[in-house]
């Protein structure tokens, strides 16, 4: 395991062990950091997948290949072993931040939907448009009765014309 291997599971480690709550903006840069070390495990393990392909070229080489080559696949089995633990352990921490910040955001939301000011502005709302589907049913029933009448308006009409 490389120096660097070692300073990513120290950093995610740290980030596991703190499960406690933090403001909105902590969330977020945590979440970035989130993604930086998921980076860093991808650019592992491409790495690993390298160093595996340049193993089995190697082994094609040698008299006993097999051998060889179950060797290498053992090797880049436990490297990648290792790197998936720790993102396991990252995304189990993701997961967590991520449902802190839904929390948040789902306690802030029922705030504003609990607010008074939004409750008598929806109560207004609600009666304009109540007003509204009043006065359109109005208009519409008043206007099938004049559709009815059209017919007794259009004699009428013509019998007072004086073109006739």
């Amino acid at each position: 395991m490389t120096n660097r291997s070692l300073f990513l599971t120290s950093i995610l480690m740290l980030l596991v062990t703190q499960w406690h709550a933090y403001a909105g903006v902590a969330q977020d840069k945590e979440l970035q950091q989130i993604d930086l070390i998921q980076n860093n495990l991808n650019t592992q393990y491409e790495w690993i997948e390298y160093r595996y392909n340049q193993s089995v070229s190697e082994c094609y080489g040698k008299f006993w290949m097999q051998r060889c080559m179950d060797k290498a696949r053992v090797i880049f089995l436990k490297d990648k072993k290792i790197v998936r633990d720790q993102e396991i352990a990252l995304h189990d921490r993701q997961r967590v931040v991520n449902e802190i910040i839904k929390d948040e955001k789902d306690q802030q939301r029922i705030a504003e939907y609990q607010d008074p000011q939004k409750v008598k502005e929806r109560a207004e709302n609600r009666a304009a448009y109540e007003e509204k589907q009043r006065l359109r049913a109005e208009r519409e029933a008043e206007l099938e009765e004049r559709r009815k009448d059209a017919e007794n308006r259009a004699l009428q009409n013509r019998k007072t014309s004086p073109l006739d």
